[in-house]
Protein backbone atom coordinates (compact mmCIF):
# COMPACT_ATOMS: atom_id res chain seq x y z
CA UNK A 1 0.00 0.00 0.00
CA UNK A 2 1.50 3.31 -0.92
CA UNK A 3 2.67 5.92 1.93
CA UNK A 4 -0.25 8.31 1.22
CA UNK A 5 -2.81 5.59 1.71
CA UNK A 6 -1.04 4.21 5.09
CA UNK A 7 -0.89 7.82 6.14
CA UNK A 8 -4.91 8.40 5.38
CA UNK A 9 -6.06 4.90 6.99
CA UNK A 10 -3.89 6.35 10.27
CA UNK A 11 -5.32 8.93 10.08
CA UNK A 12 -9.03 6.92 9.72
CA UNK A 13 -7.70 4.48 12.33
CA UNK A 14 -7.57 7.91 14.73
CA UNK A 15 -10.96 9.13 14.42
CA UNK A 16 -12.72 8.58 17.85
CA UNK A 17 -15.69 10.40 19.05
CA UNK A 18 -13.79 13.65 19.37
CA UNK A 19 -13.28 13.76 16.12
CA UNK A 20 -17.04 12.97 15.06
CA UNK A 21 -18.21 15.36 16.95
CA UNK A 22 -16.03 17.85 15.62
CA UNK A 23 -17.41 17.22 12.29
CA UNK A 24 -20.90 17.04 13.41
CA UNK A 25 -20.52 20.38 14.82
CA UNK A 26 -19.02 21.81 11.32
CA UNK A 27 -21.42 20.34 9.74
CA UNK A 28 -24.06 21.78 12.11
CA UNK A 29 -22.65 25.09 11.72
CA UNK A 30 -22.97 24.54 8.05
CA UNK A 31 -26.25 23.50 7.90
CA UNK A 32 -27.27 26.31 10.47
CA UNK A 33 -25.74 28.99 7.71
CA UNK A 34 -27.50 27.44 4.37
CA UNK A 35 -30.34 27.54 6.19
CA UNK A 36 -30.23 31.25 7.62
CA UNK A 37 -29.16 32.02 3.99
CA UNK A 38 -32.25 30.71 1.98
CA UNK A 39 -35.04 29.87 4.37
CA UNK A 40 -37.77 29.84 1.73
CA UNK A 41 -35.02 27.23 -0.11
CA UNK A 42 -36.07 24.49 2.94
CA UNK A 43 -39.98 25.44 3.78
CA UNK A 44 -41.06 25.97 0.47
CA UNK A 45 -38.32 25.43 -2.29
CA UNK A 46 -39.45 26.11 -5.82
CA UNK A 47 -36.97 26.45 -9.17
CA UNK A 48 -34.66 28.81 -9.37
CA UNK A 49 -33.50 30.18 -13.15
CA UNK A 50 -31.90 27.22 -15.66
CA UNK A 51 -32.80 24.74 -12.92
CA UNK A 52 -36.48 25.13 -14.16
CA UNK A 53 -36.28 27.02 -17.64
CA UNK A 54 -33.77 24.23 -19.07
CA UNK A 55 -33.28 21.32 -16.29
CA UNK A 56 -36.44 20.22 -15.19
CA UNK A 57 -38.38 21.45 -19.01
CA UNK A 58 -35.84 19.49 -21.05
CA UNK A 59 -36.02 16.43 -19.05
CA UNK A 60 -40.01 16.74 -19.35
CA UNK A 61 -40.38 16.91 -22.76
CA UNK A 62 -36.82 14.71 -23.96
CA UNK A 63 -36.26 12.49 -21.47
CA UNK A 64 -32.64 10.88 -20.31
CA UNK A 65 -31.24 12.36 -23.90
CA UNK A 66 -31.88 15.90 -22.21
CA UNK A 67 -28.28 14.98 -19.68
CA UNK A 68 -26.03 15.53 -22.48
CA UNK A 69 -27.61 19.05 -23.31
CA UNK A 70 -25.56 22.33 -22.68
CA UNK A 71 -26.56 25.61 -21.00
CA UNK A 72 -24.36 28.56 -21.22
CA UNK A 73 -21.86 26.42 -23.13
CA UNK A 74 -21.14 23.27 -21.20
CA UNK A 75 -22.81 20.78 -19.04
CA UNK A 76 -25.13 20.27 -16.09
CA UNK A 77 -24.60 16.73 -15.43
CA UNK A 78 -25.57 16.35 -12.08
CA UNK A 79 -28.62 18.98 -11.88
CA UNK A 80 -29.98 16.98 -14.86
CA UNK A 81 -29.86 13.62 -13.38
CA UNK A 82 -31.52 15.08 -10.76
CA UNK A 83 -34.40 16.33 -13.13
CA UNK A 84 -34.45 13.25 -14.98
CA UNK A 85 -34.70 11.02 -11.73
CA UNK A 86 -38.08 12.63 -11.36
CA UNK A 87 -39.32 12.55 -14.11
CA UNK A 88 -38.72 8.46 -14.49
CA UNK A 89 -39.98 8.16 -11.15
CA UNK A 90 -42.99 9.89 -11.93
CA UNK A 91 -42.75 13.06 -9.09
CA UNK A 92 -45.35 15.25 -9.58
CA UNK A 93 -44.04 18.72 -10.62
CA UNK A 94 -45.01 20.16 -7.54
CA UNK A 95 -42.68 18.02 -5.30
CA UNK A 96 -39.70 17.91 -7.86
CA UNK A 97 -38.07 21.26 -5.73
CA UNK A 98 -38.37 18.69 -2.55
CA UNK A 99 -36.02 16.43 -5.04
CA UNK A 100 -33.62 19.12 -5.57
CA UNK A 101 -33.12 19.93 -2.28
CA UNK A 102 -32.96 16.66 -1.12
CA UNK A 103 -30.18 16.66 -3.54
CA UNK A 104 -28.31 19.29 -2.63
CA UNK A 105 -28.53 18.07 0.58
CA UNK A 106 -26.67 14.98 -0.25
CA UNK A 107 -23.98 16.90 -2.29
CA UNK A 108 -22.72 19.12 0.54
CA UNK A 109 -22.97 16.62 3.16
CA UNK A 110 -20.65 14.83 0.65
CA UNK A 111 -18.29 18.23 -0.01
CA UNK A 112 -18.28 18.07 4.18
CA UNK A 113 -17.07 14.97 4.39
CA UNK A 114 -14.70 14.66 1.52
CA UNK A 115 -13.33 18.20 3.57
CA UNK A 116 -12.94 15.94 6.34
CA UNK A 117 -11.40 13.11 5.54
CA UNK A 118 -9.30 14.51 2.28
CA UNK A 119 -8.28 18.10 3.91
CA UNK A 120 -4.12 17.38 4.55
CA UNK A 121 -4.40 18.54 7.91
CA UNK A 122 -5.23 17.87 11.78
CA UNK A 123 -9.21 17.72 12.91
CA UNK A 124 -8.96 21.68 13.87
CA UNK A 125 -7.90 22.90 10.31
CA UNK A 126 -10.48 20.35 8.81
CA UNK A 127 -12.83 21.80 11.35
CA UNK A 128 -12.18 25.44 9.33
CA UNK A 129 -11.78 23.99 6.14
CA UNK A 130 -15.56 22.88 6.31
CA UNK A 131 -17.23 25.38 8.06
CA UNK A 132 -15.13 27.60 4.74
CA UNK A 133 -17.00 26.22 2.57
CA UNK A 134 -20.34 28.13 3.72
CA UNK A 135 -19.35 31.04 5.89
CA UNK A 136 -17.71 32.50 3.11
CA UNK A 137 -19.81 35.82 3.33
CA UNK A 138 -20.89 36.52 -0.34
CA UNK A 139 -24.25 37.69 -1.77
CA UNK A 140 -26.56 34.91 -1.11
CA UNK A 141 -27.09 33.92 -5.06
CA UNK A 142 -25.00 30.50 -4.80
CA UNK A 143 -26.59 29.00 -2.07
CA UNK A 144 -29.26 25.80 -2.51
CA UNK A 145 -30.15 25.48 -5.85
CA UNK A 146 -29.50 23.32 -8.44
CA UNK A 147 -28.58 25.73 -11.32
CA UNK A 148 -25.38 26.94 -9.19
CA UNK A 149 -24.91 23.45 -7.72
CA UNK A 150 -21.89 23.72 -9.82
CA UNK A 151 -19.46 25.51 -7.60
CA UNK A 152 -19.65 24.13 -4.42
CA UNK A 153 -19.18 20.69 -6.35
CA UNK A 154 -16.21 21.83 -8.00
CA UNK A 155 -14.30 21.50 -4.57
CA UNK A 156 -14.64 17.86 -4.76
CA UNK A 157 -12.38 17.96 -7.52
CA UNK A 158 -9.52 19.53 -5.83
CA UNK A 159 -10.39 17.35 -2.55
CA UNK A 160 -9.67 14.22 -4.69
CA UNK A 161 -6.61 15.59 -6.90
CA UNK A 162 -4.88 17.16 -4.27
CA UNK A 163 -6.10 16.25 -0.91
CA UNK A 164 -5.23 12.92 0.96
CA UNK A 165 -5.62 9.78 -1.51
CA UNK A 166 -8.48 7.22 -1.25
CA UNK A 167 -7.59 4.58 1.29
CA UNK A 168 -8.46 1.52 -0.48
CA UNK A 169 -10.32 0.70 -3.87
CA UNK A 170 -13.37 1.39 -2.82
CA UNK A 171 -12.91 4.91 -2.49
CA UNK A 172 -11.09 5.26 -5.29
CA UNK A 173 -14.61 3.71 -7.95
CA UNK A 174 -16.52 6.50 -5.28
CA UNK A 175 -13.64 9.01 -6.15
CA UNK A 176 -14.04 8.31 -9.71
CA UNK A 177 -17.78 8.98 -9.94
CA UNK A 178 -17.89 12.05 -7.76
CA UNK A 179 -14.99 13.28 -10.41
CA UNK A 180 -17.74 12.45 -13.06
CA UNK A 181 -20.24 14.07 -11.74
CA UNK A 182 -18.28 17.70 -10.98
CA UNK A 183 -15.90 17.60 -14.20
CA UNK A 184 -19.55 17.59 -16.40
CA UNK A 185 -21.18 19.62 -13.96
CA UNK A 186 -19.68 23.09 -14.88
CA UNK A 187 -16.67 24.46 -16.39
CA UNK A 188 -14.10 23.95 -13.92
CA UNK A 189 -12.34 20.49 -15.65
CA UNK A 190 -11.40 23.07 -17.86
CA UNK A 191 -10.13 25.35 -15.23
CA UNK A 192 -8.46 22.86 -13.65
CA UNK A 193 -6.36 21.25 -15.58
CA UNK A 194 -3.47 22.51 -16.14
CA UNK A 195 -3.12 22.04 -12.02
CA UNK A 196 -4.07 18.83 -12.31
CA UNK A 197 -1.28 18.36 -15.27
CA UNK A 198 1.34 19.97 -12.61
CA UNK A 199 -0.02 17.67 -9.93
CA UNK A 200 -0.05 14.75 -11.92
CA UNK A 201 3.34 15.36 -13.13
CA UNK A 202 4.98 16.47 -9.23
CA UNK A 203 3.46 13.17 -8.03
CA UNK A 204 3.82 10.67 -10.65
CA UNK A 205 5.70 8.46 -8.39
CA UNK A 206 3.31 8.54 -5.34
CA UNK A 207 0.17 7.71 -8.21
CA UNK A 208 1.87 5.58 -9.90
CA UNK A 209 2.21 3.00 -6.22
CA UNK A 210 -1.88 3.41 -6.51
CA UNK A 211 -1.74 1.31 -9.81
CA UNK A 212 -4.40 2.45 -13.07
CA UNK A 213 -7.34 3.53 -10.30
CA UNK A 214 -4.88 6.40 -9.10
CA UNK A 215 -5.13 7.77 -12.12
CA UNK A 216 -8.52 7.30 -13.03
CA UNK A 217 -10.11 10.82 -11.27
CA UNK A 218 -6.92 12.93 -12.88
CA UNK A 219 -7.99 11.03 -16.61
CA UNK A 220 -11.88 11.79 -16.06
CA UNK A 221 -11.07 15.52 -14.73
CA UNK A 222 -8.76 15.86 -18.11
CA UNK A 223 -11.31 14.05 -19.97
CA UNK A 224 -14.00 16.52 -19.22
CA UNK A 225 -11.44 19.57 -19.69
CA UNK A 226 -11.30 18.23 -23.48
CA UNK A 227 -15.38 17.85 -23.90
CA UNK A 228 -15.80 21.13 -21.56
CA UNK A 229 -13.42 22.96 -24.34
CA UNK A 230 -14.83 21.53 -27.43
CA UNK A 231 -18.21 22.35 -25.75
CA UNK A 232 -17.36 26.29 -25.15
CA UNK A 233 -15.71 27.14 -28.35
CA UNK A 234 -18.75 25.53 -30.46
CA UNK A 235 -20.56 27.98 -28.09
CA UNK A 236 -19.05 31.28 -28.78
CA UNK A 237 -18.00 34.17 -26.54
CA UNK A 238 -17.88 33.52 -22.80
CA UNK A 239 -17.98 37.60 -22.42
CA UNK A 240 -20.42 38.55 -19.17
CA UNK A 241 -20.01 42.54 -19.97
CA UNK A 242 -20.04 44.47 -23.04
CA UNK A 243 -17.32 47.20 -23.83
CA UNK A 244 -13.42 47.31 -25.09
CA UNK A 245 -11.13 45.59 -23.04
CA UNK A 246 -9.01 48.15 -21.80
CA UNK A 247 -5.64 46.20 -20.29
CA UNK A 248 -4.72 49.26 -17.48
CA UNK A 249 -8.33 49.46 -16.37
CA UNK A 250 -8.16 50.25 -13.03
CA UNK A 251 -11.45 48.21 -12.27
CA UNK A 252 -8.97 44.51 -12.44
CA UNK A 253 -6.76 45.73 -9.51
CA UNK A 254 -10.27 46.66 -7.39
CA UNK A 255 -11.54 43.19 -8.44
CA UNK A 256 -8.26 41.76 -7.55
CA UNK A 257 -7.86 43.44 -4.06
CA UNK A 258 -12.47 42.66 -3.39
CA UNK A 259 -10.62 38.93 -4.30
CA UNK A 260 -8.83 39.02 -1.37
CA UNK A 261 -9.54 41.29 1.16
CA UNK A 262 -13.04 41.07 1.19
CA UNK A 263 -13.50 38.09 3.55
CA UNK A 264 -11.57 40.66 6.18
CA UNK A 265 -13.19 43.88 5.76
CA UNK A 266 -16.52 43.01 4.96
CA UNK A 267 -18.94 45.26 2.84
CA UNK A 268 -16.59 48.12 4.31
CA UNK A 269 -14.54 47.32 1.40
CA UNK A 270 -16.47 49.44 -0.80
CA UNK A 271 -15.27 52.17 0.87
CA UNK A 272 -11.80 51.59 0.96
CA UNK A 273 -9.82 54.17 -1.16
CA UNK A 274 -8.34 53.67 -4.76
CA UNK A 275 -4.96 54.30 -3.80
CA UNK A 276 -4.93 51.11 -1.27
CA UNK A 277 -6.37 48.47 -3.28
CA UNK A 278 -2.62 47.77 -5.99
CA UNK A 279 -0.65 47.82 -2.20
CA UNK A 280 -2.91 45.80 0.02
CA UNK A 281 -3.06 43.47 -3.40
CA UNK A 282 0.86 43.35 -3.10
CA UNK A 283 1.06 42.55 0.32
CA UNK A 284 -1.81 40.04 0.32
CA UNK A 285 -0.08 38.17 -2.59
CA UNK A 286 3.28 38.32 -0.89
CA UNK A 287 2.32 36.92 2.40
CA UNK A 288 0.22 34.28 0.73
CA UNK A 289 3.49 33.51 -1.20
CA UNK A 290 5.60 33.04 1.97
CA UNK A 291 3.93 31.27 3.83
CA UNK A 292 2.47 28.88 1.16
CA UNK A 293 6.63 28.31 -0.37
CA UNK A 294 7.92 27.92 3.41
CA UNK A 295 5.39 25.62 4.81
CA UNK A 296 4.16 23.53 2.12
CA UNK A 297 4.62 22.83 -1.59
CA UNK A 298 1.86 20.63 -2.24
CA UNK A 299 -2.18 20.81 -1.48
CA UNK A 300 -1.09 24.50 -0.63
CA UNK A 301 0.38 25.19 -3.67
CA UNK A 302 -2.39 23.18 -5.78
CA UNK A 303 -5.24 25.24 -3.86
CA UNK A 304 -3.72 28.66 -4.35
CA UNK A 305 -3.11 28.08 -8.08
CA UNK A 306 -6.87 26.58 -8.65
CA UNK A 307 -7.91 30.27 -6.80
CA UNK A 308 -5.64 32.15 -9.32
CA UNK A 309 -6.82 30.09 -12.37
CA UNK A 310 -10.63 30.55 -11.33
CA UNK A 311 -10.28 34.28 -11.08
CA UNK A 312 -8.23 34.97 -14.22
CA UNK A 313 -11.14 33.12 -15.65
CA UNK A 314 -13.63 35.75 -14.12
CA UNK A 315 -11.36 38.74 -15.62
CA UNK A 316 -11.34 37.36 -18.54
CA UNK A 317 -15.28 36.71 -18.85
CA UNK A 318 -15.90 40.41 -17.92
CA UNK A 319 -12.73 42.00 -19.31
CA UNK A 320 -15.21 44.69 -20.91
CA UNK A 321 -16.26 46.02 -17.58
CA UNK A 322 -13.96 44.82 -14.58
CA UNK A 323 -15.04 47.21 -12.28
CA UNK A 324 -18.86 45.65 -12.46
CA UNK A 325 -17.28 42.47 -9.86
CA UNK A 326 -18.93 42.84 -6.48
CA UNK A 327 -18.59 39.76 -3.76
CA UNK A 328 -21.85 40.88 -2.84
CA UNK A 329 -23.21 41.29 -6.37
CA UNK A 330 -23.08 38.06 -7.85
CA UNK A 331 -21.13 36.52 -5.62
CA UNK A 332 -21.27 33.03 -6.23
CA UNK A 333 -19.05 33.61 -10.21
CA UNK A 334 -16.67 35.70 -9.11
CA UNK A 335 -15.59 35.03 -5.73
CA UNK A 336 -16.50 32.10 -3.97
CA UNK A 337 -14.28 28.98 -5.49
CA UNK A 338 -11.45 31.78 -5.23
CA UNK A 339 -11.94 32.57 -1.93
CA UNK A 340 -12.22 29.06 -0.70
CA UNK A 341 -9.50 28.23 -2.10
CA UNK A 342 -7.41 30.91 -0.72
CA UNK A 343 -8.98 29.88 2.87
CA UNK A 344 -7.94 26.38 2.26
CA UNK A 345 -4.00 26.69 0.99
CA UNK A 346 -3.82 28.69 4.21
CA UNK A 347 -4.89 26.51 6.42
CA UNK A 348 -3.06 24.02 4.81
CA UNK A 349 0.08 25.89 4.73
CA UNK A 350 0.08 27.22 8.74
CA UNK A 351 1.81 25.26 11.71
CA UNK A 352 -1.36 24.18 13.67
CA UNK A 353 0.50 23.88 16.99
CA UNK A 354 1.39 27.15 17.23
CA UNK A 355 -1.85 27.97 19.54
CA UNK A 356 -2.12 31.58 17.62
CA UNK A 357 -2.98 30.11 14.83
CA UNK A 358 -6.30 28.25 15.83
CA UNK A 359 -7.05 31.47 17.63
CA UNK A 360 -6.63 33.85 14.58
CA UNK A 361 -8.35 31.11 12.19
CA UNK A 362 -11.39 30.96 15.20
CA UNK A 363 -11.48 35.06 15.01
CA UNK A 364 -12.01 34.47 10.76
CA UNK A 365 -14.79 32.35 11.33
CA UNK A 366 -16.93 33.89 14.02
CA UNK A 367 -16.14 37.45 11.85
CA UNK A 368 -17.39 35.42 8.25
CA UNK A 369 -20.57 34.07 10.66
CA UNK A 370 -21.00 37.94 12.09
CA UNK A 371 -20.97 39.12 8.67
CA UNK A 372 -23.61 35.80 6.84
CA UNK A 373 -25.99 37.07 9.76
CA UNK A 374 -25.83 40.75 9.99
CA UNK A 375 -24.30 42.44 6.82
CA UNK A 376 -25.35 39.64 4.06
CA UNK A 377 -28.60 38.34 5.94
CA UNK A 378 -31.15 36.08 4.78
CA UNK A 379 -32.31 35.93 0.70
CA UNK A 380 -36.46 34.94 0.16
CA UNK A 381 -37.72 34.38 -2.96
CA UNK A 382 -41.17 33.72 -1.84
CA UNK A 383 -43.29 34.11 1.28
CA UNK A 384 -45.73 31.40 0.08
CA UNK A 385 -45.29 28.07 -1.45
CA UNK A 386 -45.77 28.59 -5.50
CA UNK A 387 -49.43 27.23 -6.68
CA UNK A 388 -49.43 26.51 -10.73
CA UNK A 389 -52.47 25.48 -12.44
CA UNK A 390 -51.24 22.59 -14.74
CA UNK A 391 -54.39 21.09 -15.85
CA UNK A 392 -54.51 22.64 -19.34
CA UNK A 393 -51.59 20.46 -20.35
CA UNK A 394 -54.16 17.36 -20.40
CA UNK A 395 -56.34 19.44 -23.03
CA UNK A 396 -53.10 19.68 -25.33
CA UNK A 397 -52.37 23.50 -24.32
CA UNK A 398 -48.82 24.55 -22.93
CA UNK A 399 -48.34 26.11 -19.87
CA UNK A 400 -45.72 28.65 -18.77
CA UNK A 401 -45.15 28.51 -15.02
CA UNK A 402 -43.16 31.34 -13.02
CA UNK A 403 -40.16 30.39 -11.52
CA UNK A 404 -37.55 32.27 -9.29
CA UNK A 405 -35.96 34.79 -9.58
CA UNK A 406 -38.83 36.72 -10.81
CA UNK A 407 -39.55 37.81 -14.13
CA UNK A 408 -38.22 33.67 -15.52
CA UNK A 409 -41.01 31.10 -16.43
CA UNK A 410 -40.84 27.49 -17.45
CA UNK A 411 -42.40 26.34 -20.55
CA UNK A 412 -44.29 23.10 -20.56
CA UNK A 413 -45.43 21.79 -23.66
CA UNK A 414 -48.17 18.36 -23.51
CA UNK A 415 -46.23 15.07 -23.51
CA UNK A 416 -47.47 12.91 -26.15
Amino acid sequence: MPMLAVAANKEEARSGPRDRLLFGLASAICLFALIWRRPDAFMMPWFYAEEGRDFLAQAYHEGWASCFNRTNGYFHLFPRLTANLGIFLGIPLMMLPWLNLAALLVLYATLWRYAWTRFPAGRTARFVAVVSTVLVPLGNEIWMNMTNAQWPMALLIVLILFGRPAADRRWRAVDALACLLAAFTGPFALVLAPVALWRLWHGRSRIATGGFTAMVPFLIVLFGAVASAASLALHGSVARTDGAFEPFDPGFVQAAFFQLWFPLLGKGIHETPAWMHGLLVALALAGLALVVRRRSRGFSVAAFAAAASLFLVVLVSYRGEPGFLSPYYAGIRNFYLPAVLVAWALIAAVDWGRRVIAALFGAMCAWWAVQTIVFVGPLRFRDEPAVVDLSPLTKGQAVEVPIDPQGWTMRLEPRR
